[in-house]
């Protein structure tokens, strides 16, 4: 979304990130113009929504309807109060005020289906390729994509300042500790053989041969291995911990982030193999896991917890397939017993705990559980021990601590373990439960839990993870010695695991990465061990004028990081990392944007204690576009003019936001709703404004004045589509500065790309054989030095076309098929670069 490629003005998009708004966030203002508040640190957000804020508006962004203004016109909006059909109250973020109608309704299979024809469309042939290797998809001797971290986040935004890395959302520890696989949101699989120290990416070698097409998806949500052989690994793709979100908003639409069922290797993740659903059961493309229980005596033998019901893997022929056993949400799956007392057991979301022998016939366990406000359920068991089955269970009304219960044989009764600690805070009077729960047995004592949840209330908010003891309390239990651990892992846990029969080791996935506590039943603290987990999700990047090693990049919950130089990059602001901004003129002034907040560097922004927090802007979007004027040395003082985009309104800084003057404020005469979601300078006094609901504005600046003029409705040719805005772009082709392209988020159209010449707007999204995907898209990128070579960053890949947009190609060798955010090409150097949404920055060279 955002951009700023090379000698052009920045211009970006507002697209939405994956975390909370909470730290080191000031107070929202509601007046028009933006408040400068003092220097230092600050508390909470006063709008504490957890994730749900990050990620509803990025997700309704890939499934806002795309239609024709005619269209968009004649449809009746219901209103936003009221069930719809998912059962969920709807209400729009990016359009307030509307309702499901804004959305579109894709079939399952959309995501397959677009990863598929991508496959088609590789450049390169897989026969001209070297044999699969793990590691990055470069192809040797062509032009690639090359790395540029982050491969970890020193100094990260934990107490101790530990090492981070991206969201990690499954882990799978083979015995002894050395051999570890981490599953993370959106960068795939990655694997260590020490014991953490370092790790590899496991999913790349998709590049070198495009027919393989399991790999193709980098969105995970569940792992697991043979307890015997370490290279047997199966992965759940698609991310549980964000099905409410899905379910609750985006209605009708995929309910998971793109998942294309399960896969699995058996080579310790150098090849993948995709496996398929039973004929008749609902197809688990598009959907998501949340976890994944093998057979410790068969491991053919698999369950797995998916957004669509319990699945069950069963040979067929030669093969396995995977066929649905149980239907509805199923949020966790262990396996416990030995021998003939081997059982499965299994979570319904909301209803219950089930059991089975097999796999395949299943009965309530137990009896007592819960009915009232029964939200997400983790379970937790000893691996060897099948007599006693934990329950973690979140409220379904507002996602806090609903309670820990116990079942002591599968007959039994489930009782309640009273005095639970606080591991899903609420503030606000509401938690993240359906995002943040996890749950591990110590293996040596089945009466010690370790508990995970969101974060703990105090700066700079850390993990919430504790442990505790089981008591025997009357006739039920009773929680005792409770302590939080977790004081050095990053906030949001996912997963809690400990090294197979070792109470010594417990390892942890979150927002953060993986982490790792060596006495976690004494006084040890977790230590990031995140060397080599290159999945951070970079929203934007800021990129030094001269030196082009010189970059930063907005971490969503990780902050916002800096680099020299290199693959290690190091945290230098907290807050939910967004835009970033270096002045061209002054690389020593830089600016963030967190939280609804600009903060500003004077000395390079090379440390957390470099900013000062501005100014705070009416916050509309998690993510609020800051933009720069087109470099330009011969006039340095351009340099100093930024826009911000804030809900409706524009604001400029002719000071490099040292102040925000109410003359250079635009308020734009928007529709209800309207926010603000893309801007391109293409000079200090000529602006260009995309917004949420597909309408385009020119700013013209004279004197002290600006004037907005509407051109998406030019009478000789209007916009032909309507719905989000997610780039501008300025085509440098035209030396009148009045043309432009845009490109759409959303889905039901193929024409992504639209050109306006000044007088009338025309599709450049190619045609059919050398078109876009009906994909999100999400940046814009023209070469200034050679204005008829555009660039998109898509869901699905990069593209280039050499000619204007009247033809397109996958721009993809050694690029990770990681949803890309942010285009920018180098304004001294012929050199593309790319923010992806798991995977980090990428650099290509044009030349």
């Amino acid at each position: 979304m955002s951009k700023r490629p090379s000698p052009k003005p920045k211009k970006t998009s507002a697209r939405a990130g994956t975390a909370k708004p909470r730290r080191k966030t000031a107070k929202r203002s509601t007046q028009r113009m933006p408040v400068k508040i003092s220097r230092g640190r600050r508390g909470k957000s006063d709008r504490e929504e957890g994730p749900v804020e990050w990620f509803l508006p990025e997700i309704e962004s890939t499934y806002t309807r795309l239609e024709s203004p005619a269209q968009a016109a004649a449809r009746a909006v219901p209103p936003p109060a009221g069930v719809t059909r998912s059962g969920h109250a709807f209400r729009s973020v990016l359009q307030p005020g509307e309702g499901e109608a804004v959305l579109a309704a894709p079939d399952r299979g959309l995501w397959i289906n677009r990863l598929s024809e991508y496959k088609q469309r590789k450049s390169v042939a897989a026969t001209t390729r070297a044999a699969a290797v793990p590691g990055a998809p470069a192809i040797p001797g062509a032009r690639n994509w090359l790395p540029l971290g982050p491969t970890v986040v020193l100094e990260g935004q934990t107490v101790g300042g530990e090492p981070v890395g991206g969201r990690t959302v499954g882990l799978a520890v083979a015995a002894g500790g050395q051999r570890v696989y981490a599953a993370s949101a959106c960068g795939g699989v990655f694997r260590s053989d020490d014991g953490g120290t370092s790790w590899a990416s496991m999913m790349d070698a998709f590049d070198i041969d495009p027919t393989n097409f399991a790999s193709a998806s980098l969105a995970c949500g569940a792992i697991a291995i043979d307890p015997a052989d370490s290279d047997r690994v199966y992965v759940g793709t698609g991310e549980g911990e964000t099905h409410e979100i899905f379910a609750a908003r985006i209605v009708s639409a995929l309910p998971a982030y793109r998942g294309i069922g399960p896969i699995r290797s058996d080579d310790g993740g150098a090849t993948w193999l995709s496996e398929p659903t039973a004929a008749g059961a609902p197809t688990l493309a598009g959907e998501a896991f949340f976890s994944l229980a093998v057979d410790p005596a068969n491991r053919e033998h698999v369950v797995g917890a998916t957004s669509v019901g319990l699945y069950h893997r069963v040979p067929q022929g030669a093969a396995f397939e995977w066929t649905r056993v149980r239907p509805g949400v199923h949020s966790s799956v262990v396996i416990a017993g030995a021998g003939g007392s081997r059982k499965f057991f299994a979570a319904e979301w909301g209803t219950g705990v089930v059991g089975s022998s097999d796999g395949q016939t299943w009965t309530a366990a137990g009896t007592g559980f819960p009915t009232n406000d029964v939200g997400r359920i983790t379970l937790g068991s000893q691996a060897g021990n099948g007599a006693v089955v934990y329950a973690l269970v979140a409220r379904n009304s507002n996602g806090t601590l609903h309670g820990v219960y116990r079942l002591d044989t599968a007959s039994g009764k489930w009782k309640v373990v009273s005095g639970p600690p606080d591991v899903l805070p609420a503030p606000q009077g509401s938690s993240q439960g359906a995002y943040d729960l996890a749950l591990a047995v110590d293996p040596a004592d089945i009466s010690r839990l370790y508990l995970g949840g969101s974060y703990t209330d105090t700066q700079p908010f850390p993990g919430s993870i504790w442990r505790a003891d089981v008591k025997t309390s009357g006739a039920g239990f009773a929680f005792a010695n409770a302590r939080a651990i977790g004081t050095h892992a990053h906030a949001d846990v996912h997963v809690l695991v400990h090294s197979p029969a070792d109470p010594q080791e417990l390892w942890c996935g979150c927002d953060g990465g993986v982490f790792l506590n060596r006495d976690p039943g004494g006084t040890g603290e977790f230590a990031g061990m995140n060397t080599g987990l290159s999945c951070l999700c970079s929203n934007f990047i800021a990129q030094h004028p001269t030196d082009p090693n010189i970059l930063f990049t907005g971490l969503q919950d990780n902050g916002s990081a800096r680099t020299p130089g290199g693959p290690m990059w190091t945290h230098v602001n907290s807050g939910d990392g967004g835009y970033c901004l270096i002045n061209w003129a002054d690389p020593k002034q830089v600016l963030t944007f967190a939280n609804g907040t600009v903060y500003r560097s004077d000395t390079g922004g090379a440390s957390e204690d470099s900013w000062a927090a501005s100014w705070d802007f009416p916050w509309a979007t998690m993510t609020q576009p800051i933009v720069g004027t087109p470099f330009n040395p011969a006039q340095p003082a351009d340099a100093k003019v930024v826009a911000v985009g804030a809900g409706s309104t524009v604001f400029v800084s002719r000071d490099f936001a040292r102040s925000w003057k109410q003359n250079d404020s635009m308020a734009l005469p928007v529709l209800s709703g309207e926010n603000v979601f893309a801007l391109a300078f293409a000079s200090p006094d000529r602006l260009f404004i995309g917004t949420t609901k597909g309408r385009v504005f020119r700013a013209d600046r004279a004197g002290t004045t600006w004037t907005l003029t509407q051109i998406d409705n030019a009478p000789a040719g209007p916009l032909g589509l309507t719905g989000l805005i997610t780039d501008v772009a300025v085509d440098w082709a035209d030396a009148t500065l009045a043309s432009v392209y845009v490109t759409f988020g959303g889905m039901g159209d193929r024409r992504r790309v639209w050109h306006f010449d000044g007088t009338r707007w025309a599709s450049r999204s190619g045609s059919p054989g050398n078109d876009l995907l009906d994909v999100e898209h999400n940046a814009l990128a023209v070469d200034r030095s050679a204005p008829q070579h555009v660039y998109v960053g898509a869901d699905i890949g990069v593209w280039h076309s050499p000619d204007s947009g009247a033809t397109w190609a996958p721009l993809q060798n050694g690029l990770p098929d990681a949803p890309v955010f942010d285009l920018q090409i180098h304004p001294t150097q012929r050199l593309l670069r790319a923010a992806t949404h798991g995977r980090g920055v990428y650099e290509l060279a044009l030349s």
